[in-house]
């Protein structure tokens, strides 16, 4: 009985060290996919940034507040808010998620 005990006791210590590993891999892992999505971010706020810029006379010459207050102004334009519906809809449509608005 001592054979297979010890036999038990072995199994049981490379099953553990095998679990602290995929432990340690899913930290791994998890760390990638948010460095990830802050890299996709980063990215899609640089791009979208730039796309305003190209409609601004003089952007740097702007501040931050007369920008908001352009964009606030902007957004609340009713074909605006139509347009943004209507895109928000399709691609809720598209990907067959539920709209929040509903």
């Amino acid at each position: 009985m001592s054979e297979k005990l010890k036999k038990l006791k072995h199994e049981q210590y490379f099953a553990e060290q095998k679990l602290r590993s995929c432990q340690h891999r899913e930290k791994i892992l998890e760390r990638q996919m948010s460095e990830l999505n802050r890299r996709e971010r980063v990215h899609r706020l640089c791009t979208r940034a730039g796309m305003l810029e190209s409609f601004l006379v003089c952007p740097g010459e702007l501040t931050d507040d007369q920008v908001m207050e352009l964009l606030k102004i902007s957004f609340r334009q009713p074909e605006v808010v139509l347009a943004l519906a209507k895109m928000v809809h399709d691609v809720h449509k598209r990907s067959n998620v539920q709209n929040p608005l509903e």
